[in-house]
């Protein structure tokens, strides 16, 4: 009985140890600038944002600079990158 115990409690301590890795580090492609295009809905000069749908529907507020701003305008279609480490 004990036998059959320590070969069952092996067994789940090489699976369980099979499955499970530590967390790895993000590779340098998952930390990549990320492009997301879609449709400007919002530009906001007072706040240096500007606000995209992007074709999922979801929405992407990003920080611009003024000289950016100065040329958009609600409807324009645009791609813009999200830097890691930014909202």
């Amino acid at each position: 009985m004990r036998r059959i115990l320590g070969l069952a409690a092996m067994a789940l301590t090489v699976a369980l140890g099979q499955g499970i890795s530590p967390p790895k580090a993000a590779t340098a492609a998952e930390q990549a600038s990320e492009v997301i295009a879609g449709v400007v809905t919002k530009v906001d000069h007072q706040w240096s944002r500007v606000t995209l749908r992007s074709s999922d529907g979801r929405f992407h507020e990003f920080r611009a600079s003024a000289e950016t701003l100065k040329d958009l305008e609600v409807g324009d279609r645009i791609e813009a990158t999200r830097r890691p480490g930014t909202n």
